[in-house]
């Protein structure tokens, strides 16, 4: 079974099949921020000490068909088409687990590079935290290569973990209680999402925001998933 090859003259792993044997891993920043990204578009991220300071949810005993820390989601339609009729994917294959005209992970020095093609659209993501940043930037280019017009909504998922790792794994009374977030209007339309442990939030703060105007969001995941929370993460209802 062939899942990738090595470019050499970019210096990169480029997996052409996402059904690794293992998650593929490439860290990403510095000791002061950053973690890693693995190559269906996970990540486990913190600030400084990844024990008593971690910001995403990755739990990596969990199946791989399972989405870790973050992902994203696109709903398809065409015009005038009702949400309900909508066709769902993710342009990093999992959660959804698709079928897709190509797959392309580029794991290189310091980024991670996705170029997924799933019906007539092409999605091209770039991963990086910049030099000195203490924030992970996702670069999203989507391109209609048909020749019909669709509607498109892009959905992007970050599940926060409670800063201190162990007593996420550990805790599962108090910790969910500990946990807060809401809506900031940043004008323009755009909204961040802050994202903290009541204890700390006026010193250490998590946000999820775009420089695209947000039409809705949702931070309860049972509401997100549907249907008292049987929806999945491959099927949200």
């Amino acid at each position: 079974m062939t899942y990738g090859h090595f470019d050499d003259k970019n210096r990169e792993y480029v997996i052409t099949n996402p059904r690794t044997p293992v998650k593929w891993v490439n860290y990403v920043g510095t000791l002061d921020f950053g973690g890693f990204l693995d190559h269906t578009g996970g990540s486990q991220l913190c600030k400084g000490d990844p024990a008593l300071n971690r910001i995403t949810k990755y739990i990596p005993q969990l199946p791989s068909s399972d989405f870790k820390g973050e992902t994203a989601y696109a709903r398809i339609k065409k015009p005038g088409q009702a949400a309900k009729d909508s066709t769902v994917v993710s342009p990093y294959w999992v959660p959804c687990l698709g079928d897709y005209e190509s797959f392309k992970c580029h794991v290189g020095m310091y980024y991670t590079r996705w170029v997924t093609k799933i019906g007539q659209l092409t999605f091209d993501i770039l991963a990086f935290v910049p030099i000195g940043g203490q924030e992970l930037i996702r670069r999203y280019r989507i391109t209609n290569t048909g020749t019909e017009a669709v509607e498109l909504d892009l959905i992007p998922v970050v599940e926060f973990s409670h800063f201190d790792a162990l007593k996420q794994l550990t805790n599962a009374d108090w910790v969910p209680q500990t946990m807060q977030s809401q809506a900031v209007p940043l004008g323009d339309g755009r909204t961040a999402i802050a994202a903290y442990a009541f204890m700390k939030r006026d010193i250490a703060v998590n946000v999820l925001y775009a420089n695209r105007p947000a039409a809705s969001w949702e931070t309860d995941r049972k509401r997100f998933l549907g249907d008292n929370e049987y929806g999945t993460w491959g099927d949200p209802v």
